[in-house]
């Protein structure tokens, strides 16, 4: 057999893997269930509800003196007197002073509890940006059928919802079999350090292992914010990457700078900086394979052929994946160049520079593997390498999928929508949440808050005009009572 008739049965060979390959890469097939509980709710009451929430402000400020303590124990007494129910049946903790830990005992001990968490705090307005509002941020208005304000979508309708579900449970009489916690702290924005941290520790300490989790981190997205996929997509998160800063610095002679020497100590700073963007950290799709197994029988034809067959296209998907932010986020370490200082004066050289660039940590890598790499790119004994503040989160565990609780949160999800369109998959969270606290506690650890995200309102969390529709905040309670059912009872 010649050479020609060997390459030409191994092109057909090819061609016939590739199709079979692309024509059986197909989604699942759902069929939705129906609601456990499809009772109605109050729709202008838990509106009012959700937006005397965000009219309290419990904001979280990088200086601890800027804390409003007293904004954190009138939302208490608000929720005590929202939820009457809830705190007759429910005990209470107060951790470090201002997180909240309840407990809803369940009928059978022997069943390991689950924890429903949010938080209470939320980010600060920035003042540059206040006369872009359209309403006033800590109003707590309804306006178009919408709840607008600080919070609307991280995230107190999270913490309402949960709130909400427990309170119209108890209105019915529900029973739990297996006990829940409902853990809501009051420093996420901060790292969760002094609220999720210590609630995390206290279990600990009581040796509760838990059933399972749910926290923030993924939505329901469409409208793109997933390139090629037209289908509206509710990511799970079953790990979240870590989060390092490194501060560069360089020490020199200053002086003049009329008279420059080859490199100033901001030279060597921005050397290491060019240094480090041009050398991106590796690829890793371990963690996003399930994703876009599960999305991309949604893409074109000949995406669904590159993604079915990544035996062959893994080098080609890389390239994909790395070209969109939001995609090349969850493939890799992310470097991020974010602050920078040199001289106090333009003709002075400066005696010394630094720089400090953000790293999110994939699953697999830690904090040292990250400082080994840096200094490595860098390659230069003139710049000081060290970790900022020697603040680290290490990028947390990886959940189980292949089991019941991530089936019913799945469900619930399915059950409240009611659209078989809908793709549900797993999915690496990109930035940080209280979760990571809690991965010694319990091997089932998910990041999904019921929230429908287009890039429109994407861009409104922690930006201008955060805001949230009432009808996707009845979802929200639903999903919360949906859930519950399923895995209390």
């Amino acid at each position: 057999m010649t050479y020609v008739k060997i390459a030409g049965l191994v092109l057909v060979l090819l061609v016939a893997v590739i199709t079979f390959n692309t024509a059986n890469f197909t989604r699942e097939n759902v069929q939705p269930g129906a609601l456990i509980d499809n009772s109605s709710l109050d729709k202008p009451a838990l509106a009012k509800r959700l937006a005397q929430a965000i009219s309290h402000k419990t904001i979280s400020y990088m200086e601890p003196e800027r804390v409003d303590a007293q904004a954190f124990r009138q939302f208490h007494h608000f929720l005590r007197s929202s939820f009457p129910k809830l705190h007759q049946n429910l005990t209470l903790e107060m951790v470090n002073e201002l997180s909240l830990l309840y407990f809803w005992p369940g009928s059978d001990p022997s069943l390991k509890p689950l924890l429903l968490m949010s938080h209470q705090d939320v980010v600060p307005v920035d003042e540059a940006t206040r006369d872009q509002w359209r309403e006033e941020p800590f109003a707590g208005l309804i306006e178009d059928d919408i709840v607008w304000g600080r919070g609307a979508i991280d995230i107190k309708s999270g913490l309402m919802g949960v709130m909400e579900a427990v309170e119209d449970l108890l209105a019915k009489a529900v029973k739990p079999k297996r006990g829940i916690y409902l853990a809501f702290g009051h420093d996420e924005e901060l790292g969760g350090q002094g609220g999720a941290k210590q609630i995390a520790a206290l279990l600990a300490s009581r040796n509760i292992a838990l059933e399972f989790v749910l926290d923030e981190g993924g939505s329901i997205v469409s409208d793109g914010i997933i390139p090629g996929v037209t289908v509206p997509v509710a990511l799970i998160g079953i790990a979240e990457k870590g989060y390092m800063s490194v501060e560069l610095r360089v020490k020199a002679i200053g002086g003049h700078s009329s008279m420059p020497p080859k490199h100033t100590a901001l030279g060597y700073i921005a050397q290491a900086l060019v240094a480090l963007e041009n050398n991106p950290f590796p690829a890793n799709l371990n963690y996003s394979k399930q994703l876009f197994n599960n999305i991309g029988p949604a893409m074109s034809l000949a995406k669904q052929a590159v993604f079915a067959n990544m035996w062959l296209t893994q080098g080609l998907v890389e390239q994909i994946l790395s070209s969109a932010k939001t995609t090349n986020a969850s493939i890799r370490t992310t470097t991020a160049v974010t602050m920078a200082q040199g001289a106090s004066k333009d003709n002075i050289l400066p005696s010394e520079a630094s720089a400090v660039v953000n790293f999110r940590i994939m699953p697999g890598e830690s904090s040292q593997t990250v400082l080994a790499y840096v200094k490595a790119v860098i390659a230069n004994d003139r710049v000081e390498i060290n970790i900022l503040n020697g603040f680290v989160n290490e990028p947390s565990e990886v959940s189980t999928i292949d089991n019941k609780n991530f089936a019913m949160i799945k469900d619930s999800i399915y059950r409240v929508t009611q659209d078989p369109s809908l793709i549900v998959t797993p999915y690496l969270v990109t930035g940080a949440t209280d979760a990571k606290h809690f991965s010694a506690l319990s091997d089932s650890v998910y990041r999904f808050a019921f929230n429908r995200l287009t890039p429109d309102t994407l861009d409104r969390m922690h930006g201008v005009n955060e805001q949230i529709k009432i009808d996707d905040y009845l979802d929200t309670v639903r999903f919360f009572r949906e859930l519950i059912l399923a895995a209390a009872q």
